[in-house]
């Protein structure tokens, strides 16, 4: 989990790491990250002040309110719990940025 380590587990470590942002128009649905058949974690934080609606799948999947809703300043990961490396799309009801990073072993 994000900010959430302990000595009693083992640390992740990824070869290959991107970060980038995404700036989405109000009520557009727009693809955050591609599939990615490598995708080892992903982490997703709305530094924003409106909800941010994650689609797993193409945007056209998926509303404002349907898929995994990020309240403002949450975050979702994906991990080897939940590891999903499909397309990743998002949409929200104003104009805002949803904050990414995507890694590969």
């Amino acid at each position: 989990m994000i900010n959430n380590s302990s000595n009693t587990i083992e640390v992740a470590k990824f070869s290959n790491c991107i970060h980038g942002d995404k700036a989405l128009t109000g009520n557009v649905g727009d693809t955050v990250l591609n599939a990615n058949s490598n995708r080892e974690y992903a982490a997703f934080i709305n530094n924003s002040s409106y909800d941010i609606t994650l689609i797993l799948g193409d945007k056209s999947k998926g509303a404002i309110g349907r898929g995994i809703v990020l309240k403002p300043r949450g975050s979702y990961e994906i991990n080897q719990s939940n590891l999903y490396v499909g397309k990743v799309s998002a949409i929200s009801a104003n104009n805002c940025k949803l904050i990414f990073t995507e890694c590969t072993e």
